[in-house]
Formats: C-alpha cells, sequence, structure tokens
C-alpha cells in the first residue's frame, strides 16, 4: 500500500490573471511562493513524514516542491517524472479562461488537446507506475491542476474538470492492490 499527497503548484502570474498556462514554463509568482512555503509548515504541522517527492518538469511545480520541503524543513531529493507535466491544452495556451473555456474542456473539442481519456489513462499509468516501484512508501507528488483532476474526476462522484482545485490544495490518496482511493481532496491550507 502506498500513501499519496498530490500537491498543486502554487499561484502564477497566468493563474492570477486567469490565463490557460498549459506546458508554457512559468515561475511561481511571490504569493505562489508564499503559499508553498505555508503548505510546508502545514505539512510540518501535521507531522506528515515523506518518503519521496516527485515533480513535473515545469519549474512551477518544482519551485513549490522546494519549497514546501523548506517549509517542511526536511531535505529531500525531487525526482522529476516527465509524465507528470501538465495537460496540453493545444490550441487554447495562453487564452483567458472563459466560459467557452469550460464547456470546450468539457466537450473536449479544443484543436490539438490532449484528450480528457489520453491525460487520465496517462495520469493513472504514472501514479501506478511510481506505487509499484515504490511500494509501502509515502509520497508527495507536486503537480498541476488537470494532473490531479484526472484523477479526482474518475474517483469522486460529481467532480469535473471544470471543478476549482485551489493553487496549492492538497489530496489525500491511497493506493492499495491496483486501485486508487481518494481519502481527502482539495484541502487549502493556506492563510498568507
Amino acid at each position: 500500500m502506498n500513501e499519496l499527497i498530490l500537491i498543486r503548484h502554487g499561484e502564477t502570474d497566468a493563474n492570477r490573471n486567469y490565463v490557460v498556462q498549459g506546458r508554457f514554463d512559468n515561475p511561481l509568482n511571490e504569493y505562489g511562493m508564499k503559499q508553498a512555503l505555508e503548505t510546508g509548515k502545514f505539512l510540518r504541522q501535521r507531522k506528515e513524514k515523506i518518503d519521496l517527492v516527485f515533480s513535473s518538469p515545469l519549474k512551477r511545480a518544482f519551485m513549490t516542491a522546494r519549497l514546501i520541503l523548506e517549509g517542511m524543513q526536511t531535505k529531500k531529493s525531487i525526482i522529476v517524472h516527465q509524465n507528470l507535466i501538465e495537460r496540453n491544452f493545444g490550441d487554447y495556451d495562453g487564452q483567458k479562461i472563459t466560459d467557452e473555456y469550460a464547456d470546450l474542456i468539457k466537450h473536449g473539442t479544443i484543436p490539438n488537446m490532449e484528450k480528457n481519456e489520453d491525460l487520465e489513462l496517462r495520469v493513472f499509468e504514472t501514479l501506478q507506475e511510481i506505487c509499484e516501484k515504490y511500494p509501502g512508501k509515502k509520497i508527495m507528488v507536486v503537480t498541476h491542476s488537470h494532473v490531479i483532476k484526472a484523477i479526482l474526476v474518475r474517483l469522486v462522484p460529481g467532480f469535473t474538470y471544470a471543478s476549482y482545485l485551489s493553487n496549492c490544495s492538497i489530496n489525500y490518496l491511497r493506493y492499495s492492490n491496483g486501485e486508487f482511493f481518494v481519502r481527502k481532496y482539495n484541502i487549502s491550507p493556506i492563510t498568507v
């Protein structure tokens, strides 16, 4: 059995301005850095012990992982995994998030966008591979909104790709006998 803590990266300027950033390699803004540090402090106060840390290759996720570890006052190597990268939003990358965007995501009709089923398969296979390689470990994964949503839409009734997932939200999962179980999701410990 594995315990997984999936954490969305901290805020970027694109998040603040409601712009789809997808695979653009944007850094955290100042508030996002504070969010990440506070998330680490929250995990430290809860006495969370992490065996392994994985991150998306994009700098906003990697910076978040590094700052969370700093807030936890623990030193761990961060393992970058290419398949934890954010969804490819195709022709919508760099555009404003609107009601039309939510509808296009729901119906999977954005040209050149990674389809829901492809995203979900990628995420499930990647997390399963990590858990199978490191059995019995508590693993923190710092990644992106749609990567986490790919799990939640399958496992949480009523959760959709349009559901809100806050920056630095914490999502607790368990992996056992080839299956994932959501324990808690979209916990936002940020008070800054």
